[in-house]
């Protein structure tokens, strides 16, 4: 905890800081429209429209294809495992061709961390595909969905498919979390609960680090950022930069969840203090314009 003050400077030092900054950043973004690029758009369309054949031929063929290989081959247990594998190699093979459409440019740094679980991937949520990119990075990966993606006719297939979490059904969802952590496996968490505004940051939910506490597992957090900015949250779709916008991807180092623990104190109050510390380590991140 020591660390992250010493990084971070006080929280009213940087609470001040912010504010000015997403004040900035707001006035900024607001005098600055993007003007009218029909060829741009188009590329864009192409590339969304890439996405929904993948997802669908993912979810309508793929999945249920490999399911009944399973059962031919007597192969049982692993569906959710094979079916998380092949939307990595699905959305990687979607990153390439929206490179190649000039829309969508990804580099990771420190990609090596977050290879083998347990681990709870904490990540900020700046545009509309961070889930397709880290999914394209992650050979498996437990995802969190709301509603929004569980009941979209083309994710669902790879919704049920891939047994991703349904964050609507609170307590079971937490529990089904905690047992794949301990089975090993990688979970992603958006703890803003949706896409960033335009301002800032939003205040970050407690749900991710009371997993870790639980599980026992390590918290990897995972700043995503994108010059320049684009598909943010209320963000025209035909609001299209001038140049390819370039999606980096910052692993950091893990978080020990149990340094935030102390004697005579509930888990409640240790998940507090590490959700301040998280939130705490992508605020300086976006006052440096790095997220």
């Amino acid at each position: 905890m020591a660390t992250f003050i010493q990084e971070n400077g006080t929280s009213r030092d940087r609470k001040s800081r912010a504010a000015s900054r997403r004040r900035a950043k707001a006035i900024g973004g607001a005098a600055a429209a993007d003007p009218f690029r029909p060829w741009q758009v188009a590329l864009r369309a192409i590339g969304f429209a890439t996405f929904g054949l993948v997802s669908g031929g993912l979810g309508f063929i793929v999945l249920p294809l490999q399911r009944l290989a399973a059962r031919w081959r007597g192969i049982t247990g692993v569906d959710d495992l094979r079916a998380q594998y092949a939307i990595h190699l699905g959305m990687r093979l979607w990153v390439r061709l929206a490179n190649a459409c000039g829309i969508a440019s990804v580099s990771v740094r420190g990609g090596e961390k977050f290879l083998t679980g347990p681990l709870v991937i904490v990540a900020n949520h700046p545009s509309l595909i961070d889930t397709p990119i880290l999914l394209s990075v992650l050979p498996q990966a437990d995802l969190i969905v709301n509603a929004s993606w569980g009941d979209n006719p083309f994710l669902r297939g790879c919704v049920e498919g891939a047994a991703y979490l349904r964050a609507e059904r609170g307590a079971v969802m937490v529990r089904h979390a905690i047992e794949r952590l301990h089975e090993g496996r990688i979970l992603v968490v958006f703890p803003e609960g949706s896409r960033t505004p335009p301002e800032g940051l939003r205040s970050f939910e407690r749900g991710a680090a009371q997993i870790a506490l639980v599980a026992g597992c390590d918290v990897v957090p995972v700043v995503i950022s994108v010059h320049p900015r684009t598909l943010m949250k209320g963000q025209p779709f035909t609001d299209v930069p001038d140049r390819c916008p370039e999606w980096r991807v910052e692993v950091g180092n893990p978080i020990r969840p149990g340094d935030f623990v102390r004697s005579g104190e509930g888990s409640s109050a240790a998940a507090r203090r590490l959700t301040v510390a998280l939130q705490e380590y992508f605020e300086k991140r976006w006052e440096r314009g790095i997220c």
